[in-house]
């Protein structure tokens, strides 16, 4: 009796530290959303304090301001995570199925390229799309977005498709299917899980990069969501805070969205994916 005791008790605790970790995330969310019908001088005079009156017209100007940076940074996302993972699809069905002198050389110097800091390569890929003539252009985003991301993306897709039956694609090739039919009707169908959590991963990194955009980007109707939501000032330079946290509110919509259609394949993907590893 007294154990059984014991386990409800210790049952109790877990569930309220979930409760307490659970709270202690959303605190953030919930402060942006009432701090976000607020103005200055409410968030100022009653910090804590619900608004009153509600300024619902925050997140109409909050709209208008940041719509384009959101449409621009959703395209340059998708564009560039569609990329990811069509070539990371092919790079690691060949790491993984085929067999080529120096593979497993190549594999690891790819690897290898992960341990090297972004902050180091950053003025020298500046240089590199400058002489491209790709700054300022929505090209300087994609095209970044889909070299940097192929590394770890090659590393997922070839853990991952490692542990499909070699048997399938032997009796694919034997009913005379050519390697580009096998890879488009059993490789990437069986990838899915993987491809969706590969596509989630990059299109968050893309959505919430701030550094690049901001140094390889000059013009105000191309930039990204990251940057744009720092332009809220009005005259006499004083920032509108409740719209500044409209805009925070109505940002995250797009990763919600990502989020709430591709969370069953991104779970799979990295619970079969650490189960292979």
């Amino acid at each position: 009796m007294r154990f059984l005791q014991a386990i409800h008790i210790r049952q109790i605790v877990i569930v309220l530290l979930l409760a307490l970790l659970v709270f202690m995330t959303l605190v953030p969310i919930l402060f942006m959303i009432v701090s976000s019908l607020k103005s200055n001088a409410q968030i100022a005079g009653n910090f804590w304090g619900l608004p009153s009156p509600a300024r619902w017209f925050n997140y109409g100007e909050a709209f208008r301001t940041i719509w384009r940076y959101i449409v621009n940074t959703v395209a340059y996302a998708v564009i560039g995570s569609v990329c990811v993972m069509l070539l990371s699809a092919i790079s690691g069905y060949i790491f993984a199925k085929k067999t080529f002198p120096g593979k497993n050389m190549l594999f690891l110097m790819m690897l290898a390229i992960m341990m090297i800091p972004g902050v180091l390569t950053l003025i020298p890929s500046y240089v590199l799309y400058e002489n491209m003539g790709l700054t300022n252009t929505p090209w300087v985003i994609i095209v970044s977005s889909a070299a940097g991301g192929q590394i770890f993306g090659t590393f997922l897709c070839r853990t991952y498709m490692a542990g499909l039956p070699g048997e399938l694609f032997e009796a694919a090739r034997m009913d005379g299917a050519t390697e580009a039919r096998v890879f488009l009707r059993i490789v990437l169908p069986l990838s899915l899980p993987i491809l969706a959590t590969l596509f989630i991963m990059q299109s968050v990194g893309v959505y919430n990069d701030y550094v690049w955009p901001l140094l390889t980007i000059q013009n105000s109707r191309l930039q990204v969501i990251s940057v744009g939501l720092t332009i809220f000032t009005q005259q006499f330079g004083v920032t509108d805070k409740g719209t500044q946290f409209a805009a925070y509110a109505i940002s995250s919509i797009p990763l919600l969205f990502i989020f709430s259609f591709g969370m069953k394949y991104y779970i799979q993907g990295m619970t079969q994916g650490a189960l292979k590893l």
